[in-house]
């Protein structure tokens, strides 16, 4: 037995008993303790609620002014440096190759029916979702039709719309398109159900938040109506009774600012980078899970932590911690932007983290970083995740101490229900972890959540016991990769290492019953490569376990697999080169690069083939990391294999026709 593998075992002994006689393997208990002290969910829930009052639109003065409200808590929590930067959102100014879009000012709604009933049908603001973003003014008088759809042309065969209001329940944007801009039609009614969840339609009285595009300046106006009001109108429309309508709206479009409120707690060593926290504290009023809860949740891990480090309970972390309340992804497309000279070395991203589980039927999850991003951050995650977990589960089945079941007085007493799984995208943290940037994130989520983008994501559906767990979870992750010092690293880096034997362990598996030896010795493969990684980055920023790091990744190495030869037609070796302005997703909130290019071109880029052995957001999410594994040296081929073995079997030509279409809108070339 070698030196390195004995001392690997007494480490791996030695994590166990930490794990059973410490809190968090790789802390004194005194530091979880204090963080835990300071937490207060009962407070983030009261940040909810101020936060609901807000309509916070891009753009929007009810954003302005949520993004003040923030500012004016961060400098009351502590952070001196608390500021609200504005970054130009006027339709034309680019962030890398993200287009801004406009602002939106909108004072006032109704509509009303004036035939045959005399009856209000919406009210904007008194509904903050009756209204669709990007409505602009009118003052019209018109008959109703039912259009159904209302998003393909055939949707429009023997009906008359010039003139008149419709009623679709397609996606905002095409309806305009084709009902107003190419029809004459003069305005929309939608019940658009834009989430799908086991529940969708179960409430016939949700009224779901809706959009025009940002960039259409000719926008008129949308209002939305729920599935009952939608219904009712259409039964009467097809018994063949005339429906009149009046709609005034008092609102613009207009140039405006990506506000993001940013704050640090410096650390020590300015030098060493940052660890950033962010939340995305747009939305509709109240918008209270989405997303006044991340917004409040980090809120309340900066209070926490500042207190423990004024006390002296905790010490100053090296690294400086940053927060980042942003617009949703525009707003961290434009600060990354922006901001080159920072060096951010990982971080969380609060997206949707206090429902309760019988009002809104989610559950917390925990995406770990990007595949082709391995990091400790995953280990230290896990660490706490299993701590609360632990807690909550043998406070709610045995009872006894609340604080030590982290139960926020007020709050449940639920176990925390949730689970650690693979990268997802859908928020900020995909932008963070996009290519560009490269920073690794973890991303705290509920889901489904049968509110979401709605009237009824309302305060009194969250819990400040959850609210409290979470906040823990994020401070304690945060001020770990800040703050863990030398001494203690060790024992990370143990753990770190178990950790990546189990991954291995079940990359074998595959291999071992698997129907492709190929694919599965590429799991194995990659497994070896991603622990490797994940050890490399302890070693960067505990140079202490250096030594040891490395020699367990060089062990590693010597860790071969062989692979059996690919199959004919499988050996693409063309290099795809990105163009030098794409830094982060080439969809970024309303704006999609790719068919914007196309567009711009006049030019069809073809389809992607038929992939039924793959949903559509496995998809997206092969196809988002093709694109950070595209690097000016990878050819096809090997993108594909990276991307089997990290994730499941992926077709080459799927990779390939996708960099086909890219190369057609000119941004990526061929090496």
């Amino acid at each position: 037995m070698s030196k390195l593998t004995s001392l690997l075992i007494v480490l791996f002994a030695a994590a166990a008993a930490d794990a059973a006689e410490r809190r968090i393997p790789f802390w004194p208990d005194a530091v979880p303790a204090a963080i835990q002290a300071e937490v207060d969910g009962q407070a983030a829930l009261e940040s909810v609620r101020a936060l609901g009052r807000f309509h916070r639109v891009h753009g929007s003065p009810g954003y302005a002014a949520a993004a003040g409200w923030v500012r004016e808590q961060a400098l009351a929590a502590g952070m001196r440096d608390a500021v609200v930067e504005h970054f130009p959102s006027d339709g034309n100014t680019r962030y890398a190759h993200f287009r801004s879009y406009l602002g939106w000012d909108a004072r006032s709604a109704r509509l009303d029916e004036v035939s045959p009933q005399l009856r209000p049908v919406a009210r904007f603001p008194e509904l903050p979702v009756a209204l669709a973003d990007y409505s602009q003014n009118a003052d019209v008088k018109a008959t109703l039709v039912s259009v159904g759809g209302g998003a393909a042309a055939a949707d429009y065969e023997g009906r008359d719309v010039k003139g008149k209001l419709v009623l679709a329940s397609g996606p905002l944007p095409l309806v305009h398109k084709l009902a107003v801009e190419e029809r004459g039609a003069l305005g929309i009614l939608s019940d658009y159900p834009n989430q799908t969840t086991a529940w969708s339609g179960d409430d016939p009285d949700l009224v779901r938040w809706g959009h025009l595009s940002p960039y259409q300046t000719k926008n008129s106006f949308a209002f939305m109506l729920s599935k009952r009001q939608a219904n009712g109108y259409r039964a009467r429309l097809a018994a063949a009774e005339q429906v009149t309508l009046h709609a005034v709206v008092q609102a613009r479009m207009t140039p405006a600012a990506l506000d993001v409120v940013s704050a640090t707690i410096p650390g020590t060593d300015p030098s060493a980078g940052e660890v950033v926290l962010t939340a995305h504290l747009c939305h509709q009023s109240a918008g209270a899970n989405d997303n006044a809860s991340g917004s409040a949740a980090i809120l309340q891990v900066a209070r926490a932590l500042n207190r423990a480090i004024q006390s002296g309970a905790i010490a100053r972390p090296r690294l400086t911690i940053r927060f980042l309340w942003t617009p949703e992804i525009a707003g961290s497309q434009a600060w990354l932007a922006s901001h080159p000279e920072i060096k951010i070395v990982g971080g969380i991203h609060m997206d949707m983290v206090g429902a309760l589980l019988g009002a809104t039927h989610s559950t917390f999850h925990l995406s770990r970083t990007a595949q082709t991003l391995p990091h400790v951050l995953n280990d230290i995650g896990k660490a706490f995740f299993d701590e609360i977990s632990k807690a909550s589960a043998q406070y709610a089945e045995r009872g006894g101490d609340a604080y030590a079941g982290f139960a926020a007085p007020g709050g449940s007493r639920d176990v925390f229900l949730g689970d650690m799984r693979a990268v997802e995208l859908g928020s900020d943290h995909e932008v963070f972890q996009a290519a560009g940037w490269g920073v690794p994130m973890l991303y705290f989520h509920d889901w489904p959540d049968t509110t979401i983008h709605t009237n009824k994501d309302q305060p009194e559906n969250l819990d400040a016991t959850k609210l409290g767990r979470v906040t823990y979870l994020g401070a304690g992750i945060a001020y770990t990769l800040a703050a863990l010092p030398d001494n203690e690293a060790a024992r990370l880096l143990t753990l770190a290492r178990y950790d990546g034997e189990q991954e291995l362990a079940q990359a074998r598996l595959r291999m071992a019953l698997g129907d492709d030896p190929r694919d599965g010795a590429l799991a194995v493969r990659e497994a070896l490569a991603m622990q490797r990684a994940r050890l490399r980055t302890v070693a960067q920023r505990w140079p202490a376990t250096a030594k040891v790091a490395d020699a367990w990744a060089d062990q590693l190495t010597t860790q071969t697999v062989s692979l059996p030869a690919a199959s004919a037609g499988a050996g693409d070796a063309r290099v795809p080169v990105p163009a030098a302005a794409i830094r982060g997703p080439l969809n970024v909130y309303y704006y999609d690069h790719f068919n914007a290019t196309l567009a711009e071109r006049n030019i069809s880029a073809g389809s992607l083939p038929a992939m039924p052995e793959l949903t559509e957001g496995d998809a997206e999410l092969i196809l988002y990391e093709a694109m950070n594994l595209a690097d000016g040296k990878r050819s096809i081929a090997e993108i594909r294999d990276i991307l089997t073995g990290r994730y499941a079997a992926v077709p080459q030509a799927l990779i390939a026709t996708h960099f086909d279409r890219l190369a057609r809108a000119g941004i990526v070339s061929w090496r």
